[in-house]
């Protein structure tokens, strides 16, 4: 189903995809669910309630939960159970997260149930598809979860809000949760039989996040190359590198689409050098490599959102319920490893994708490594003016950060649970790492942008590629040159919007 403004996003349909997810997160798309996931729900709980007036022992419906899985849980207790379960995981500390990431979890956990294995009651679907639409967010916080049974404390914080219990956001304003749903005409849940357990088991809070953020790496790849194509174009680079022969002797995806891509903003230039052989000058690998560097950053993202569309259309619970079968299975889907891994290599990716545009933005703003730029890229300096040498401290600091972030969390495992837990992902201390990673490479790049439109200023837009020229003039409709020395914190932030928005994609 498309995303575009105004469109509905459907759970539970043929296939929930990272854009889907991102509409609903960043734009707040309106949510629906597909028709044919409500008969699916229906016969899930229509099983798990025959199980309850069993003997059978079911995981977290029948038994308790973790290493007290040997005791049984009556049936007057069972609401109470998945209360108290509920209750005692919802231990989120520090700084609450984004609202984006909050929604796309809201929505990435209703997909989970619309398949149809987890047995809850159909108003648990029903009930964060309206808090979604009507905008009402739990107040989740960033430190706590490990990915062992899944985003358990975050989703239990989560879950805690569905049972009008805890802190919301809504309206622009932190209110208690059942006040908001009272506010809205909305009801809380009652959780009878396994609706806590379910809420809280499985991997959709590193997932959500993990989509909103390969959705942010998209845009920001996409920028990168146009920044690289910009500075390369103000620094008189040779195009010898880019030779599509060159690309077919080393056919990478990624690298193979960076070139033509950077070739084709490009187009028309009379900056650039590319008639002669670059053998006695070549470029540094910062502007020569783009391709080989910039191409596998490509590849990183697109290998993990191909786990992550995965993760979104698969069913992270524990057990199942295969109602054709009469079965009930119990296992570790919710094991957050594969994402985990994934969000990895992404952050790694995006840790390189910063380390490219740090070395162009200190080579365009070095009088002896610029080809002939004014210091620093402010016209009739004179030692009086310092133009964006402060904007290099910055990009400098944040490529540090990265770096020391840029370590694999994904194989810290520490074990929780009385070792119940023995081996946990820590998807969602990868997932903040990333989000983090992925901030500062945004700003990284949005201070290139600002150096290579001003680096164009003084050498001439005319002159410029075709694509780089508009690049240029896009950046100018909500950036003004820099004449005189000014504090420039809010062209950055106006750039940042800018990528944000999608504008800088293509």
């Amino acid at each position: 189903m498309t995303t575009e403004a105004g469109a509905k996003v459907a759970i539970g349909g043929a296939h929930l995809t990272i854009d889907m997810v991102d509409a609903v997160a960043r734009r707040h798309a309106v949510v629906e669910i597909d028709r044919s996931a409500v008969l699916r729900v229906q016969r899930a709980y229509d099983f798990v309630k025959r199980l309850a007036t069993t003997d059978t022992p079911v995981y977290g419906l029948t038994t308790g939960c973790g290493p007290l899985a040997s005791q049984a849980i009556p049936p007057p207790a069972r609401e109470q159970f998945q209360r108290n379960l509920v209750r005692s995981h919802a231990v989120t500390l520090g700084a609450p997260h984004s609202t984006a990431f909050v929604r796309a979890a809201m929505a990435v956990r209703a997909q989970v149930f619309a398949q149809g294995y987890s047995g809850v009651e159909p108003g648990t679907v029903d009930l964060l598809v309206a808090m979604l639409n009507a905008g009402i967010h739990p107040l989740v916080r960033e430190v706590g979860g490990v990915g062992a049974s899944g985003d358990l404390v975050e989703l239990a914080q989560m879950a805690l809000a569905l049972l009008g219990e805890g802190s919301v956001e809504f309206r622009g304003a932190v209110m208690r949760a059942d006040a908001a749903l009272h506010e809205a005409g909305l009801t809380a849940l009652v959780p009878r039989y396994r609706e806590g357990l379910a809420l809280m088991n499985g991997t959709s809070f590193h997932t959500g996040t993990g989509a909103v953020l390969v959705a942010q790496a998209r845009r920001l790849m996409a920028a990168a190359q146009i920044a690289a194509a910009m500075i390369f174009d103000a620094l008189r680079g040779n195009l010898e590198a880019f030779a599509p022969e060159l690309q077919r002797t080393r056919p990478h995806h990624g690298q193979r689409m960076v070139a033509e891509r950077i070739t084709h903003f490009l187009r028309d230039s009379a900056l650039v050098r590319g008639r002669e052989s670059a053998a006695e000058r070549q470029d540094a690998y910062s502007l020569r490599c783009i391709p080989q560097v910039l191409g596998p950053v490509v590849d990183a993202i697109e290998s993990t959102a191909a786990v992550l569309e995965i993760e979104l259309n698969s069913v992270s619970d524990n057990p199942l319920f295969l109602v054709d079968e009469g079965r009930v299975v119990h296992g570790g889907n919710f094991h957050g490893q594969p994402v985990a891994m994934a969000l990895d290599q992404l952050k790694v990716a995006m840790v390189e994708l910063g380390v490219m545009a740090e070395r162009r933005i200190a080579r365009v703003l070095d009088v002896s490594l610029n080809a002939g730029l004014p210091p620093f890229l402010i016209r009739n300096g004179a030692g009086l003016q310092s133009g964006f040498m402060g904007l290099q401290y910055c990009a400098s600091s944040m490529a540090a950060d990265n770096a020391v972030l840029a370590a694999p969390a994904s194989v810290h495992s520490v074990p929780t649970n009385a070792n119940n837990q023995d081996v946990v992902s820590m998807g969602m201390v990868v997932a903040r790492q990333a989000a983090r990673v992925i901030d500062n490479v945004e700003r990284m790049i949005a201070i290139e942008l600002l150096c290579a439109a001003q680096a164009l200023d003084i050498r001439g837009p005319v002159h410029a590629g075709a694509g780089t020229r508009s690049a240029h003039a896009l950046i100018r409709d909500h950036v003004a040159p820099l004449i005189e020395d000014r504090p420039i914190s809010e062209d950055v932030d106006a750039v940042c919007a800018l990528i944000d928005g999608g504008g800088l994609g293509s």
